[in-house]
């Protein structure tokens, strides 16, 4: 008598149960940002006429494709366990950074590849050594580290705003469009993008989660944990840097207060978007939720006439709301 051995079965080839569960899962994780955010974008048309708009909602790409670049980089430092507090004074320094090798005669393109491959070797060889080499908190190291670089900021920069305008290049990439999208948001879809391959569809990425979830079981499976750390930095630090240049060429001007509080609301978006504070669980689509929810709440206000400093207010509050919906979601204890 012979016995038939029913074929193995994987996620990719799951009867339709299983694929169903799958999608309710994936679902169930943006079903928050994604109620709230299509109420809000019925509340606004509604109200707001304007809203609804070809026009309008290439400004609010436009003046939130720096957040997204900020919120991307943020997210890989969340999904391993860290935070960057940093990401204003790294926006600042690079800023003035470009203005100074500008003022040295550079080229416009040669200043900003060696602000962004500063950017990523700043993150790595400061905050990456010093958190994920060294040990230290990752609080205290990147609140000193945000005031070290907005400090060289001013300094380079004598406290004053320096002016960009005269440079074609630059100017070019901040109000230029490529089939009617800014450049700044080509460049921001194109970051979002590698970002979602990166940790999606690598290896690498597959370790990010890992060392999130369980630095220790990491460890032990042979993962480089400390590298890892170090290299989430890199790239919060890197992009930061090219958000740096992006701002600058929007607004055509150098400022040592660039990036002032960005961190908060990118922290806020990462975190309304799903990604855990305490790490391994997130994703770049749920970041992208996030950053659109607070994009298109600060031009309902703003459409509304209501006073921009409410977007803080909010900000702040979804920020405090995403941190206790994490904490009950995953039912552990946040660190003190």
């Amino acid at each position: 008598m012979t016995t038939t051995v029913p074929p193995r079965t994987s996620a990719a080839t799951a009867p339709g149960p299983t694929r169903l569960r799958q999608a309710g899962r994936a679902v169930n994780q943006y079903a928050g940002v994604l109620v709230v955010l299509a109420a809000l974008v019925v509340i606004i048309g509604a109200t707001q006429p304007q809203f609804i708009s070809s026009g309008n909602l290439i400004i609010i790409l436009e003046t939130n494709a720096v957040l997204l670049v900020v919120a991307v980089g943020l997210t890989f430092v969340l999904l391993v366990g860290g935070i960057d507090l940093s990401l204003g004074g790294t926006m600042a320094m690079s800023a003035i950074g470009m203005w100074g090798l500008l003022q040295s005669g550079l080229p416009a393109w040669a200043a900003i590849i060696l602000v962004v491959l500063g950017g990523f070797a700043v993150g790595a060889l400061v905050n990456g050594l010093l958190i994920g080499w060294v040990g230290l908190s990752f609080l205290v190291v990147t609140i000193g580290t945000a005031s070290l670089y907005r400090g060289i900021a001013n300094l380079g920069a004598g406290g004053q705003s320096q002016s960009l305008y005269e440079n074609t290049f630059l100017t070019g990439l901040g109000q230029n469009q490529v089939f009617g999208v800014p450049i700044i948001v080509v460049i921001a879809a194109v970051v979002f993008l590698l970002g979602v391959f990166l940790l999606r569809y690598t290896g690498y990425g597959r370790m990010v989660y890992a060392v999130g979830g369980n630095s220790e079981a990491a460890r032990l499976a042979g993962m480089p944990v400390v590298t890892i750390r170090v290299s989430v930095y890199a790239i919060s630090g890197g992009l930061a840097a090219l958000a740096a240049v992006m701002d600058a060429a929007r607004l055509t001007s150098a400022s040592p207060m660039a990036g002032t509080g960005i961190e908060l609301t990118a922290g806020a978006a990462v975190l309304l978007g799903g990604t855990s504070f305490m790490g391994g669980r997130g994703t770049l689509l749920g970041t992208l939720l996030g950053v659109l929810f607070l994009g298109v709440l600060q031009n309902g206000l703003t459409l509304a006439g209501i006073s921009p400093f409410w977007t803080g207010v909010v900000s702040g509050i979804v920020l405090i709301a995403a941190i206790f919906v994490d904490r009950f979601r995953t039912g552990r204890a946040m660190p003190r």
